[in-house]
């Protein structure tokens, strides 16, 4: 066991923040809670892989049943979140899939397999279940963040039972209610691996530990405490562009454990929602399903104020702006609301700053109780991308052993060579999202960093 503790990095102290146990997602002027038109697997985060589309409008399907294919890997499915009839396929640039949008039938259907034991199936009985049930559209692999590959088998597994991002529920509220299907996930993965499966959860966590087959591990510290890489890092250290290792998050393997032993799709998920924009008695921990549309979570939350509101499915810091005419990401458990604000404050440097939140100690606030002192953040960059002033700011949040402006660089000037040396194939784009936060530059160092990875993956992988 390897107790992991921190103390570089930042929690963003924003107004907003949900609380409290899981809740059931009311809908307002619903028949019944969960009743809702339509539903969505939403594809936009896959915008670099091909797929094979297998339904069209006014086709009927089942939860379960198979909407699209990747076409690097055969038969890996991306499978239907709900029951009902295919209404809309929406595209984006090149055509690119966005969303495949059902109408919610009265009464869902659930594609159903063979249950199957994972202490008793044969590897191939395992990967084949959840390729085609939607499984292996959950596991990723390191380096590069790609989706996984069912060959080369990988030489560890991380399961990441924390989460440290504002607005996240706690991982332990995805697992609840579940036990069983989360045990059964970690003994199907224990049959595609013959190295170690690393589960890390939160120091003062006993939820986790009654689990078995796994490695158990502690980390406690502020975000990215959560961050996969730095449990890697810490455990099982990446050095060279061959090794394989496969990261998963608790919700996902409760979905692995669900295709084994009751063979379906499983749909629910929990979802934090809240912002310094969210109407506040409306913010908490929800439990909802997969594909939710926007405008079914925003009901009744929004406050009737002058201005524009931005609404973010996922997190604040590597989120997607949405509409309400959207659906919930693929792999995203919160939906954010704040202020838009695109104004320029007349001489905001010259004041003191007492309402304002700063990480360089460049305003009054930071003499005060930064551990209480909430912020009502907006959209608002005060200012534009300017040159790398001062490094020190980005090493202050990133606890990996990396020099941060030295990656950067290295990827700006495509020299893969050297950015491996520096840490590139240890890192993803979330790792650089602290950094991006405090930067006075407002250089987006986790958008550089995503099309690095990009690009050196497409050279070394083919």
């Amino acid at each position: 066991m390897v107790a992991i503790k921190i103390k570089k990095g930042l929690d963003i102290p924003i107004v907003g923040k949900p609380s409290g146990q899981v809740k059931l997602l009311k809908f307002s002027g619903q028949s019944r809670p969960g009743d809702f038109k339509t539903i969505a697997l939403n594809l936009s985060e896959f915008e670099d892989l091909r797929f094979s589309l297998l339904v069209k409008v006014n086709d009927i399907v089942k939860i379960g049943d198979p909407l699209v294919e990747d076409r690097s890997t055969l038969k890996r499915a991306f499978v239907s979140p709900a029951a009902g009839t295919v209404v809309e396929i929406r595209r984006g640039l090149k055509r690119a899939l966005i969303d495949i949008i059902i109408e919610v039938a009265p009464q869902e259907e659930i594609k159903k397999f063979e249950p199957l034991d994972p202490e008793k199936a044969s590897q191939q009985e395992i990967i084949e279940r959840w390729l085609l049930g939607g499984g292996f559209s959950r596991i990723r692999t390191r380096p590069f963040d790609l989706l996984a590959k069912p060959s080369p088998s990988p030489r560890s597994i991380f399961i990441k039972a924390v989460e440290s991002l504002p607005f996240y529920p706690p991982a332990e509220f995805q697992v609840q209610g579940h036990e069983t299907l989360f045990q059964a996930g970690i003994n199907g993965l224990k049959r595609l691996t013959a190295g170690p499966i690393h589960l890390v959860s939160q120091q003062d966590s006993i939820f986790f530990k009654q689990f078995n087959n796994v490695v158990h591990h502690s980390v406690v510290g502020p975000h990215p405490a959560a961050n996969v890489s730095l449990h890697i890092q810490e455990i099982d250290p990446i050095l060279s562009a061959s090794d394989v290792i496969w990261t998963l998050n608790a919700h996902d393997v409760v979905v692995l454990g669900s295709l084994l032993i009751k063979g379906e799709y499983f749909t629910e998920r929990v979802i934090g929602i809240g912002g310094p924009a969210c109407v506040p008695d409306q913010t908490g921990y929800f439990k909802t399903r997969e594909g939710m549309p926007i405008e079914a979570l925003i009901v009744g939350r929004l406050p009737h104020v002058d201005g524009t509101l931005r609404i973010i499915s996922g997190d604040v810091l590597t989120g997607t702006k949405v509409d309400s005419d959207d659906y919930l990401g693929f792999n995203d458990y919160a939906l954010v609301v704040l202020q838009e604000n695109n104004e320029r404050e007349l001489l905001h440097f010259f004041r003191l700053g007492t309402n304002k939140f700063t990480n360089s100690r460049g305003y009054l606030s930071s003499l005060f109780n930064r551990s209480k002192q909430l912020f009502d953040f907006n959209t608002n960059q005060h200012g534009e991308e300017r040159p790398i002033m001062d490094s020190s700011q980005y090493d202050k949040v990133m606890p990996f052993d990396i020099p941060t402006v030295p990656l950067v660089k290295a990827v700006m000037a495509e020299d893969y060579d050297l950015a491996e040396q520096l840490g590139l194939l240890t890192v993803v784009p979330e790792d650089f999202a602290l950094p991006t936060f405090v930067d006075p530059s407002k250089i987006e160092m986790d958008e550089i960093i995503k099309k690095g990875l990009k690009a050196h993956a497409k050279d070394v992988l083919h």
